[in-house]
């Protein structure tokens, strides 16, 4: 009985001792393909670097090796600049990210306003308007363009003037009375009948609004002589 434990824990360590022979060998194996690898990487470095001379020769390129190093060097100082680009060039990329729904939507909303402000006409009303810009150059010449430029403020300001309430009710008043008035009508005045009306209130008023605003234009062209 004891000799039969005995060989079940030799077999039992020799199954061990095949198991660590065979990892051996296949670290043994890897180590070797490794080594292989390093002298292949080393022959086609070799040969890279050989053809990279004659290449740089055959340019007239003259290889610094001082400069190489410095070179070598300044990139390992920069080492960390280089990571803060790529990391901003990664907050970039999640920016890109992030606005692009926003882009998306914004074009939508424009599209969508554009189809609106074509419904609505306005596109028709520019090209009209683009259509009396036309005339206008063609039926007026330079110098009258030109003149009407440099007078635009007092067109503006002479366009504010009557844009006035009060000035568009008067003006109103009088087109409406104008509209009113029938010509034919319109009963013939006696030199007599003509200073009996004119003993009226409301005539007197009339004629002292016409004095008025002739001695205002009469002033205004005054000070325009």
């Amino acid at each position: 009985m004891p000799e039969k434990a005995l060989q079940e824990q030799i077999n039992d360590i020799n199954r061990k001792l095949d198991l660590l022979i065979d990892e051996v060998s296949i670290q043994r194996q890897s180590r070797e393909a490794v080594n292989d690898l390093i002298d292949d990487v080393a022959v086609i470095g070799k040969d890279a670097f050989k053809q990279m001379v004659i290449q740089l020769d055959d340019a007239g390129i003259e290889m610094d090796g001082e400069a190489i190093r410095c070179l070598v060097m300044k990139l390992l100082r920069n080492v960390s600049s280089f990571g803060m680009v790529l990391e901003t060039l990664e907050s970039l990329s999640d920016l890109v990210k992030d606005l692009t729904p926003v882009v998306k939507q914004i074009g939508l909303d424009g599209v969508k306003k554009f189809y609106e402000f074509e419904q609505k006409g306005y596109f028709e009303v520019l090209n009209q308007i683009g259509n009396a810009l036309d005339t206008i150059v063609t039926r007026y010449s330079k110098e009258e363009l030109s003149s009407l430029s440099e007078n635009l403020v007092a067109v503006f300001d002479t366009l504010a003037v009557v844009s006035d309430r009060k000035v568009l009710e008067k003006i109103d008043a009088i087109f409406s009375t104008l509209k009113e008035i029938k010509v034919d009508e319109v009963e013939e005045y006696s030199v007599w009948r003509m200073m009996r009306d004119m003993k009226k209130p409301e005539v007197k008023k009339s004629i002292g609004f016409m004095f008025a605003f002739l001695a205002i234009i009469n002033e205004k062209n005054k000070l325009l002589s």
